[in-house]
């Protein structure tokens, strides 16, 4: 994310001038519109959503209030059964009386039912079920779950529990493909009103259609979904579709619809738009009156606002964009004109002149240009090619501090002698020697492979291990990358022998010198720490002001100055060299050079 964000930045400070000109006036207009047209719409669609919400929230409220109605009347209805005498007489009749008298009675207790029924027009079914065997149901056919009931199951167990008081349970037994059947009944267990003992079972059947007809009148929005859950969320009725009638609600949002009172409240779809639900909950039945709809729908009102709006921007944006134009193209056109003379200077031609008109900083600019061709005239000859001649000749000056043919050739002869006499030590001493000088006077590019010269520090290395024993410790990790990478020659060795020279070799017992070399973006790290005496405060102060030449006389004090000239030589300001020190705790010198993967990668600047 960070790199998006830099290449973007960097994108657009490398675009001209006319162009961020633009950039910047086109959104001083056209966003203030945007938020001030975003929130407007925003707004009114969250006012016009809570009424809607409101009015609906109303509306089921009149239709809970409805239902609560008919099923204050289906409890009235089923107490007016229980108390009658008619009713009390039959059931207390014995199951083997006459079948004569049995037939008389099924007409007396029918023609109790349907004057119950006659006044209402109800889709429900009633039956009762009478401990002496009696059945009796204004339906056409008595299922057989009530004609052979369990009376420790379901509703049945409900009423018995209740001792006498009306019960409700939700059941769901489809009878048809498209008839959703009984999904709600109440009952309530007979009793003898004068000895308390039981007599059987009243049964109130309700269809599903008779709970749907009493909530049609609700605000129902186009895209919507009514639905009557129970108390464990269960769709007791639902409208316009009934496919989920008698299967627990399966949503989201139905916890909370469970868990609160009422209200409504926006819930986000996985995948699916996002929809407001409004519910209800009846105070006599406990259960849940939902409204489902889309929130595209309650915001449809508002699409006039936003479409006014989204014209008043783009009206705004046609206008800036004229405006910005006109006043970027005469802002730059005198630096396009100048930007022109640049280009022509830069291909070696001095013979311009910027026309001044005005007294304005491009003015200024295009002045200033003149004098600085008229001054770059007079010294480039004399400056640039000094400078050049003077950075040669310090590199060549630096490169000439080793050339030592007599002694590779002596050194070779003492390898010779050492392996006669078999003096290993003395002849790997020699050897390391011999190839350090080797790669000294080997002339060529002053750029050579990262393994190429760390071999020649290993030989170093080898000298003062023979030198110091025990006393030395050296440790060298380098990743695989760095040792396919250039490097200057002989960079590091200075640094190392002044570790060893000034760090280590005046502490007393044994000491470590760690050197690692890895790659870090574009940038290749060397690193060379020791665990010595490090260097005095003052000292390091002094040499990091610039002032490398040593106070002991026995010490030129010239390899890090030199290594520090080669580096601003080859590399100009894109190197970096730090000097960390601590008494009696260490050194640690940091140089960090471009990556350079071929010789031909002039870095010299």
């Amino acid at each position: 994310m960070a790199d998006w964000i830099r290449a973007l930045k960097n994108n657009l400070l490398g675009t001209s001038l006319q162009t961020k000109l633009l950039l910047a006036v086109l959104p001083l207009a056209i966003i203030p519109l945007a938020v001030l047209g975003t929130f407007s719409y925003h707004k009114s669609a969250q006012v016009v959503q809570q009424q809607v919400c409101q009015t609906i929230l109303e509306s089921l409220s009149q239709v809970n209030y409805s239902l609560d109605y008919f099923v204050k009347d289906i409890e009235q209805l089923t107490m007016y059964i229980y108390s009658s005498r008619d009713i009390q007489d039959v059931l207390s009749k014995p199951a083997d009386r006459p079948l004569a008298e049995k037939h008389r009675d099924k007409q007396r207790v029918g023609e109790v039912l349907e004057s119950f029924l006659g006044f209402k027009n109800w889709d429900i079914s009633m039956y009762l079920l009478g401990e002496n065997g009696d059945r009796y149901f204004t339906g056409d056919l008595l299922p057989g779950a009530y004609d052979d009931y369990n009376a420790s199951w379901g509703l049945f167990r409900k009423m018995r529990l209740a001792g006498g008081n009306v019960v409700w349970d939700t059941h769901y037994s489809m009878k048809k493909t498209d008839d959703f059947g009984i999904v709600l009944s109440s009952g309530r267990l007979l009793k003898r009103i004068d000895t308390n003992a039981p007599l059987g079972y009243l049964v109130v059947d309700m269809m599903e259609n008779a709970l749907a007809d009493k909530y049609k009148k609700a605000h129902l929005q186009p895209g919507g979904q009514m639905l009557l859950l129970d108390r464990n969320g269960y769709i007791i009725s639902s409208t316009p579709s009934k496919h989920k009638v008698g299967t627990k609600l399966e949503e989201p949002f139905v916890d909370r619809v469970l868990a609160g009172g009422k209200g409504f409240f926006e819930q986000a779809g996985e995948g699916a738009p996002p929809v407001m639900v409004v519910y209800d909950t009846s105070e006599v039945t406990g259960f849940k009156l939902v409204n489902v709809l889309p929130v595209a729908a309650l915001t449809r009102e508002s699409s006039s606002i936003r479409n006014l709006t989204l014209l008043i921007i783009a009206v705004g944006a046609a206008v800036s964009c004229v405006l910005a134009y006109l006043l970027s193209v005469n802002i730059t056109h005198p630096l396009r004109k100048l930007k022109s003379l640049m280009r022509t200077v830069e291909t070696g031609n001095l013979d311009v002149a910027f026309p001044t008109k005005y007294k304005d900083e491009v003015g200024q600019l295009g002045r200033s240009f003149n004098a600085m061709v008229q001054r770059i005239k007079q010294l480039i000859d004399e400056v640039y090619k000094k400078q050049l001649m003077l950075q040669e000749a310090e590199i060549r000056a630096i490169q000439a501090q080793f050339n030592p043919h007599f002694l590779y050739n002596a050194l070779d002869s003492i390898n010779w002698m050492a392996r006669i006499h078999k003096l290993d030590h003395i002849s790997r001493t020699v050897v390391s020697l011999g190839e350090l000088l080797r790669f000294s006077i080997r002339k060529g590019q002053a750029l050579i492979p990262v393994r190429e010269d760390m071999q020649q520090i290993r030989n170093f290395l080898t000298i003062q291990q023979m030198r110091y024993g025990d006393k030395l410790e050296v440790h060298i990790e380098l990743d695989d990358e760095v040792e396919r990478l250039y490097t200057l020659k002989l960079m590091l060795q200075p640094i190392v022998e002044n570790a060893i020279t000034h760090g280590l070799e005046m502490k007393r017992g044994p000491g470590r010198l760690w050197i690692t070399g890895k790659v870090q973006g574009e940038r290749v790290c060397f690193e060379v720490r020791d665990d010595g005496v490090g260097i005095p405060q003052e000292k390091l102060e002094r040499i990091t002001s610039g002032q490398f030449v040593s106070v002991d006389e026995r010490k030129t004090g010239i390899g890090l100055e030199n290594v520090k000239k080669r580096l601003q030589l080859y590399f100009g300001d894109r190197y970096v060299l730090t000097l960390v020190s601590q008494p009696q705790q260490g050194t640690t010198t940091t140089i960090e050079i471009p990556i350079i993967r071929t010789p031909g990668e002039d870095t010299h600047v």
